[in-house]
């Protein structure tokens, strides 16, 4: 799992975690989340406590987080 730097930024920002818990914020978010879209086979959006979290897969599969947003769809 990889958090890009706008990633951080804001789960900073809009979930109000400190940097030190945002790995372990992640894994739950991947864990626990619940799947909302998916675009093809390399981006998805997951719902988690009202936040909608955006991913992409690299080349290894491996998921990257975007951004975040307020959840406003449900």
């Amino acid at each position: 799992m990889i958090i890009t730097k706008h990633g951080n930024k804001r789960i900073k920002e809009r979930v109000g975690l400190p940097k030190r818990a945002h790995s372990r914020h992640v894994k739950m978010v991947l864990e626990k989340g619940i799947l909302h879209s998916r675009k093809g086979f390399e981006k998805f959006k997951i719902i988690y406590n009202g936040f909608l979290y955006i991913f992409v897969l690299d080349n290894g599969l491996q998921p990257i987080l975007v951004t975040t947003y307020q959840n406003n769809i449900i």
